[in-house]
């Protein structure tokens, strides 16, 4: 026994040092990857960099596209991509506002906006942190329709809030929205460290956390239905409560809206060699672990957060890990306050669902289609003949994201998902959390989210009070 604690000891002190040397090395190639990018820079980005081998079926009247033709080859394109670029250079905010502080709270309280917190249990005894951006004391309370948030992989929901008054979450309440953000377990802290506490993974976070969430806001609000805003693993985990409709949650949501939806990979996740090495890497336990995935980021988060030092490199790793930008995000003030509130403590078994490249476990990247059918509609089983009762979809699908395979999603609805009300946007310059961050995400994103919003209890009254 003493012997097998000793070497058990001893296997995660050397993967501790492989671990941190590999982060060592990872971070010193983002340096690299930014400072060459930045100062050698000969062309402006026109963002036409995608390499998706899935070309967009262009039959359906329900696809919204920005442009259709080839970014390079026109001149429209490449006067919005700079007209956006000139409108962040003019862009500047307040001394109170470009300070880095790590609470949501401080920024809208700037704006008079109070943001409450609930800690609420799963079915599975994990604890998630809800934010909610408290109602006007003025207003008769069930007045606004109700709106979860959830956050993609490595973030909190602060994401949909960082950017403050030029926030999604800050326009949907200014529109008379209840907005409430949903963090999946474990967020920022954690309550245990043996194996079976870690033991989860997407399945998990879509039948007990979003399940649980949903329910926590209905309760609160005392509405029958809301509306999901998902984005990237967000919209993973809701289409995957969808599709098994647990705990029959078809019916619990009027809307379900999609910011870079994430059902099958992008080529990045093939082509990066350091994802391809982290593929290989995190399918053996003996240089990962069973527990949390790479603890070093969260010892250096609490040490760091706050500090501009801190976001920039959060911001150059992601950068070169995932192929995407700060041009849109408003400047470095901005793009520094939206990495206040990642990344977040994350499971081994969550990045082995993402990553795994063992061909007898579907993973994300490994055989998805065995998770997310292609050749079969996912709402043809609930309320047949009656597409209206299923949620009202909008999905928003950056072209520029290599990622995640946005067009192999696209084509799937436009052949196969005829049991539900759909509409989809194709935005021609935007990237995996430009949705989120872009400085005319609110014109892009947000309006056309609010102009295609249903709501069926409110037609229900109108009829109601027609009769």
């Amino acid at each position: 026994m003493v012997v097998e604690t000793l070497l058990e000891t001893a296997r995660r002190a050397v993967c501790g040092i492989l671990l941190d040397s590999f982060m060592g090395v990872v971070l010193l190639l983002s340096l690299v990857h930014h400072f060459t990018t930045t100062f050698f820079e000969t062309e402006p980005d026109y963002r036409d960099t995608r390499s998706s081998k899935t070309k967009i079926l262009h039959s359906s009247h329900r696809i919204i596209h920005d442009d259709t033709a080839n970014n390079n080859a026109d001149p429209a394109s490449k006067k919005c991509y700079q007209d956006i670029k000139e409108t962040n250079k003019r862009n500047t905010i307040d001394e109170l506002e470009s300070r880095l502080v790590p609470s949501l709270n401080y920024y809208f309280g700037l704006h008079d906006v109070e943001i409450e917190e609930f800690k609420i249990k799963t079915e599975d005894n994990y604890t998630l942190d809800v934010w909610h951006l408290k109602n006007p004391a003025n207003e008769t309370p069930g007045q606004r329709k109700p709106m979860l948030m959830i956050h993609g992989l490595l973030q909190s929901s602060g994401a949909f809030a960082s950017g403050s008054k030029n926030s999604l979450a800050y326009y949907f309440y200014s529109q008379g929205y209840d907005i409430w953000m949903g963090n999946n377990r474990i967020g920022f802290n954690t309550e245990a460290n043996d194996d079976e506490y870690w033991d989860w993974d997407i399945n998990e976070m879509a039948k007990y956390d979003l399940i649980t969430m949903v329910e926590f806001v209905k309760c609160k609000t005392q509405f029958p239905k809301i509306t999901l805003i998902g984005h990237s693993q967000g919209t993973t985990q809701i289409f995957l409560a969808l599709i098994n409709n647990y705990n029959d949650v078809i019916n619990d949501i009027e809307n379900f809206v999609a910011l870079a939806p994430a059902t099958y990979p992008g080529p990045l996740l093939f082509d990066s060699i350091v994802i391809n090495l982290l593929s290989k890497g995190v399918e053996n336990k003996y240089i990962f672990g069973n527990k949390c995935f790479l603890r070093i980021m969260m010892i250096v988060r609490n040490i760091c957060v706050g500090r501009a030092f801190f976001s920039f490199i959060c911001y150059a790793i992601f950068n070169y890990l995932f192929d995407w930008n700060d041009t849109l995000w408003g400047g470095p003030n901005l793009r520094n306050r939206h990495f206040l509130f990642s990344p977040v403590y994350v499971s081994v078994k969550l990045m082995r669902w993402w990553l795994g490249s063992d061909p007898s476990k579907p993973s994300f990247k490994n055989k998805p289609e065995n998770i997310f059918p292609e050749d079969s509609g996912w709402f043809d089983q609930y309320n047949p003949g009656n597409k209206g009762a299923n949620p009202n979809v909008l999905l928003f699908v950056p072209k520029q994201d290599r990622l995640v395979d946005g067009e192999r999603l696209i084509n799937h609805f436009v052949k196969h998902e005829n049991n539900v009300d759909y509409k989809i946007w194709y935005i021609n310059e935007y990237s995996h959390l430009d949705v989120l961050w872009a400085t005319d995400a609110i014109e892009r994103v947000g309006k056309p989210i609010a102009e295609n919003l249903k709501f069926t209890v409110e037609r229900e009254v109108v009829e109601a009070d027609a009769a």
